[in-house]
Order: structure tokens, then C-alpha cells, then sequence
């Protein structure tokens, strides 16, 4: 018994100096910038068909794909803009005309799932964000076969 009057008000200091500090592990270091770039490069493109229902990467079959890129401008924290190439591609994966290349204002739509990529002030889906990537399915010429795009970012 003896023990246990020694050991609760130890245990009780020991809680009193390590129990108080405030929790910050959600908050953003004063340290990292405001404004900065995330560059995105392909991981893998692909290719969906009747009887493909899982999928095909075919990135490494067309060189062309490496070409394709974009990068996230933040300000603030915020995403406020994009620069999307198309590189070598010789088609859009856009259902919208966009070019080889987009110079934006862009925002993030965190109120749907999976969250869009969207060019400010229009209805223009980029990309979708989800599981830590951003992926931009599209469909070219052929009805039964479409394809999808996924990004990572380059570190």
C-alpha cells in the first residue's frame, strides 16, 4: 500500500508536465513558404475496354506520354493557378478546347467527391483529386474504349 501513495502523486506530476502542451501537429510550420510550386508528372495512363474492365497501363508503350506535365501554383497556401503541357501528345485529354497548353486560374472544389481540378470562373473540369493523385479520365475517337490519366507529384 505503502507503494501505491508514492506512485500516485508521481503519476500525477508526470501528467500535470506532459498533459498541458497544446496539440500543433495540425497546424502549418511558420517555417514553410506561402507561396511555392508542386510539379505532377504521369504515372501511368490507362486504357479501359469491354473486356479490359480493370484496365491496361499503357504509358510505357507511347514515349509521348512522358512529355505530358503540370504544375499547381500556390499562393498563400491556396492553389490559385496551373500550367498544364500536353507535350508530344497528339491529342487533348480535354472534353473542353484548351490547346497543348493552359496558363489558369484554377481552383480546388473541395464540396464534391472525388474533388475538382477546375479552371475559375467556368464549368471546365482539369482533373479530379483523389487518393493523394490527380487523374484526368478521357475518352478520343472510340466509343468502347476510354482511358485515364494519373499524376503524382515529382519530389
Amino acid at each position: 500500500m505503502k507503494n501505491y501513495k508514492l506512485f500516485i502523486p508521481i503519476l500525477l506530476i508526470a501528467f500535470l508536465f506532459f498533459g498541458c502542451e497544446e496539440e500543433i501537429s495540425n497546424q502549418m510550420s511558420a517555417d514553410f513558404p506561402q507561396d511555392y510550386d508542386i510539379e505532377y508528372e504521369i504515372r501511368q495512363v490507362m486504357q479501359y475496354d469491354p473486356m479490359n474492365i480493370n484496365g491496361l497501363d499503357i504509358s510505357e508503350k507511347l514515349d509521348f506520354f512522358s512529355t505530358v506535365g503540370f504544375t499547381l501554383h500556390y499562393n498563400d497556401g491556396e492553389i490559385t493557378s496551373l500550367t498544364y503541357s500536353n507535350g508530344d501528345v497528339p491529342f487533348s485529354p480535354f472534353g473542353f478546347d484548351a490547346g497543348s497548353q493552359i496558363d489558369a486560374e484554377c481552383e480546388l472544389d473541395y464540396d464534391v467527391m472525388p474533388n475538382e481540378l477546375r479552371i475559375k470562373g467556368t464549368d471546365n473540369v482539369v482533373a479530379y483529386y483523389q487518393n493523394g493523385e490527380f487523374i484526368m479520365p478521357f475518352q478520343l475517337d472510340c466509343g468502347s474504349l476510354s482511358y485515364k490519366y494519373t499524376f503524382v507529384n515529382i519530389d
